[in-house]
């Protein structure tokens, strides 16, 4: 084996590493997978706001438990977007299932039942409203 074809090979091999250490350390919410797209209807009975990352609603579905990932909490705070425990909600989102079993939807639409309010939290594409938001 050449020199040449032999730092190609540690090159390929590290490259593979980097991405797969990379997506299994991602956090609630990254990505969207049209794919898995699920529309759910349950009441919220908690709103986790941690020190990072994404809002999260635990939703009531069925008697199965769901943690909704809505927004960073400055979008929500920026367009006076607020959540009760108690409401009833419809969401639209991407399901997966994290590495403990936790049932996640990325929340694409929030509808309050009673009321009939959307939160649109992603465009048409599937985008994050707040992407380049931060700034302005």
């Amino acid at each position: 084996m050449s020199k040449k074809s032999a730092f190609l090979s540690v090159t390929i091999l590290f490259l593979l590493f980097s991405f797969h250490a990379s997506a299994d350390t991602r956090e609630p919410g990254e990505g969207y997978d049209e794919n898995t797209e699920i529309t759910i209807k349950g009441i919220i009975t908690e709103t986790v706001k941690g020190m990072r990352g994404p809002v999260v609603l635990r939703l009531s579905h069925g008697g199965r438990p769901y943690s909704v990932v809505t927004s960073p909490p400055w979008y929500l705070k920026k367009n006076n977007i607020t959540f009760q425990e108690g409401t009833e909600i419809e969401v639209t989102g991407s399901k997966y299932f994290g590495e403990n079993g936790t049932r996640y939807v990325v929340a694409r639409r929030i509808k309050e039942v009673k009321t009939g309010r959307e939160i649109l939290l992603r465009d048409t594409l599937c985008r994050p409203m707040w992407q380049g938001m931060r700034n302005r």
